[in-house]
């Protein structure tokens, strides 16, 4: 009998699938996981892109600067949020700002808002923006913190403003004079969309925990 259990092979093939079955297992999930990771974050580019062009072709700029604490994007930052499904709204945080050019690569943030929608997108709750948004119009000395760098392929010579004196307007903070240009009160316009999402597999997989997204579009306005 020990002669012929030593010889007997019938069971190998089902004992070599037990041992393989954990790392058969592992290679789907995670294939799986890998693969939906991709497609959630194609879902924040579109939005990104969505909710920029939006925004770009119904506010204007020389209306939200002359009024920013009136100005509202809710409508256009809930419609990209939608695109955001089937994923999770609540994972998702969209953000958009009016940018100033203020150097080559450099702008001043007149205006942001920032805002993240309940599940069934119901429910809207406003978010603090990343950027730090000036007071301008309002006569006064700017934060640093409202000039933010922006890629440089973005600006044309005709968009860069200039000051009498010479100096770089990225830093003139205060009130402006006859000879200096105060930041954010010349130059051409940005707007700024971001969506951030916190991506989480349905299953953890070690390295492949919470993954947090992000894109960022900038567009001129339609506007003027």
């Amino acid at each position: 009998m020990l002669t012929k259990l030593a010889f007997d092979r019938r069971a190998s093939v089902l004992v070599e699938f037990a041992l393989v079955l954990p790392l058969l297992l592992v290679m789907y999930i995670g294939g799986y996981t890998v693969s939906d990771m991709i497609a959630c974050n194609r879902k924040v580019t579109i939005a990104t892109r969505e909710l920029t062009d939006l925004v770009s072709r119904t506010l204007s700029p020389s209306i939200v600067y002359n009024a920013p604490s009136s100005a509202t994007a809710t409508s256009s930052l809930s419609a990209a949020a939608v695109v955001v499904a089937p994923y999770s709204l609540t994972n998702s945080v969209e953000q958009i700002s009016l940018l100033r050019i203020c150097d080559a690569s450099h702008a001043y943030v007149v205006w942001t808002q920032a805002q993240t929608q309940s599940a069934d997108g119901s429910r809207v709750t406003a978010q603090t923006s990343e950027q730090t948004a000036g007071t301008l119009p309002t006569r006064g000395t700017q934060l640093a913190a409202s000039v933010v760098a922006i890629p440089t392929n973005m600006v044309t010579s005709a968009m860069i403003p200039s000051s009498p004196d010479g100096s770089n307007i990225c830093t003139n903070y205060g009130p402006g004079t006859s000879s200096t240009t105060q930041v954010g009160t010349a130059g051409g316009w940005l707007f700024m969309g971001q969506v951030r999402y916190a991506y989480k597999p349905w299953i953890g997989l070690g390295p492949i925990a919470t993954t947090n997204m992000v894109n960022v579009i900038y567009m001129s306005p339609r506007l003027s």
